[in-house]
């Protein structure tokens, strides 16, 4: 499984932040793909920012919050059967 594929299964079209979505993806999945340091970890999202699958926006408190960006959500295919 790739680091893409763990963090955009863990990411939905609604707004979380770094550190909710760090625990969402847990510690066991980030082990296996390279991302227990929470730098590299935040350092990856920022690069899948960079190619347009996600989006970030500011909170009030100044925290980071990710998301599917609403392009790369339309993308997605649509498979018969399941």
């Amino acid at each position: 499984m790739s680091r893409e594929s763990v963090l955009l299964g863990a990411l939905t079209t609604e707004l979380t932040s770094t550190s909710d979505l760090y625990e969402r993806v847990g510690y066991g999945a980030l082990a296996r793909i390279g991302l227990i340091p929470y730098h590299a970890f935040r350092a990856e999202l920022v690069r899948l920012e960079s190619t347009g699958v996600l989006a970030s926006a500011t909170a009030s408190d100044g925290s980071t919050m990710w998301r599917i960006a609403p392009e790369a959500a339309a993308e997605e295919p649509i498979l018969d059967g399941d």
